[in-house]
């Protein structure tokens, strides 16, 4: 079982966390395997040779590169064969093309197809975001027209990715997304979500304390923005 070194640190604390059965699921979870009919470690550094990609020992791996040093994935032998391990969100075309490249190099189908209906990729991670209104007006203003479902979901979709919101009871939502997306896009996509729930949330609180102070016949002395864009307010008595 590999795990990126780039999430090594991240990866050694979950380990804590989950234990080693939670911890060996979720490292499965954020890969895409590739079943090959290659037998031997000679052939597959041989035939990558030959369609332009390197063939790295890495102990028990063999870690092979597709585009300079930053981008990479690992082979593993299985059960008599060499399987490539993507991480979930890795450049599709990237896999592509060194996958069509490998079976030209062969000569032949190299690589075992996937079944029907196992193609699309669905990753699910973990938000913040616990109020429904609030999340679908940040949605909305991060061009999302995101769809309310009966089940108190909300559905919307960002160029080829559909995300799917969904929560139980009352703990924070968590977030699906379905399609062929990078994993830097949907965490830089939910981080500007992030903000924009955060500033719903913010303005929220605001209209309902000066609404409350009018109430309780108070008056709004002065408003100050924090460098941190809070809002200060200083409230007197009337």
């Amino acid at each position: 079982m590999s795990v990126s070194l780039a999430l090594l640190p991240v990866a050694l604390a979950l380990r804590v966390v989950m234990g080693k059965e939670g911890f060996e699921a979720w490292v499965a979870s954020q890969q895409e395997r590739a079943t090959t009919d290659i037998g031997s470690e000679y052939e597959l550094a041989r035939l990558l040779k030959q369609a332009g990609y390197d063939a790295v020992k890495f102990g028990a791996l063999v870690k092979t590169h597709l585009d300079g040093e930053r981008v990479f994935f690992f082979w593993e032998f299985i059960d008599g064969n060499w399987v490539a391990i993507f991480s979930k969100g890795a450049d599709l075309e990237l896999r592509q093309a060194l996958m069509e490249k490998l079976e030209a190099a062969a000569g032949r189908q190299v690589f075992t197809p996937l079944p029907n209906g196992e193609a699309e990729q669905s990753n699910s991670y973990p938000t913040n975001f616990v109020d429904r209104d609030l999340l679908a007006q940040a949605l909305t203003e991060l061009g999302g027209d995101p769809t309310h479902g009966a089940d108190g979901s909300l559905t919307c979709r960002i160029n080829s990715a559909k995300l799917i919101f969904t929560k139980e009871g009352d703990g924070p939502f968590s977030v699906t997304i379905k399609g062929a997306v990078k994993a830097e896009q949907a965490f830089q996509y939910l981080s500007d979500l992030d903000d924009d729930y955060r500033k719903a949330v913010q303005t929220s609180v605001y209209q309902r304390i000066k609404s409350e102070a009018e109430d309780r016949d108070m008056l709004i002395e002065s408003e100050e923005v924090l460098p941190d864009k809070s809002i200060l307010l200083t409230l007197r008595l009337n």
